[in-house]
């Protein structure tokens, strides 16, 4: 597995906002910023339901990327939770992750 810092300020979200490939997808929204280093940040507003349940949407998001990030890019990946991804299995959930990012061509292999 690759090793991924996590984005912590302001300005590093709003770069990856305004200059990153989106792809929208049935439980999430995937941006990819192409850089040299690594970096992944995972997003859950309170649309999503409460606190016990964004937790749960994260950690479920983190441990499908960390399966597929041997396969991945060098770059910023900000991933965005929908509303009623907790309802999703986690090898559809896998499969959605994997599919969009090989639509943002990030995928090396």
């Amino acid at each position: 597995m690759k090793k991924f810092s996590s984005l912590s300020k302001t300005s590093e979200f709003s770069d990856v906002y305004k200059n990153a490939k989106k792809w929208h997808c049935e439980c999430m929204v995937v941006l990819y910023l192409g850089t040299e280093f690594n970096k992944f940040a995972v997003v859950a507003n309170k649309k999503v339901g409460c606190a016990v349940i964004r937790n749960r949407t994260k950690r479920v998001i983190r441990a499908a990327f960390a399966d597929i990030s041997d396969t991945l890019k060098n770059g910023i990946y900000v991933i965005i939770a929908k509303p009623g991804l907790n309802e999703i299995p986690f090898l559809q959930i896998k499969k959605n992750l994997k599919w969009s990012f090989k639509k943002l061509e990030a995928l090396t292999k």
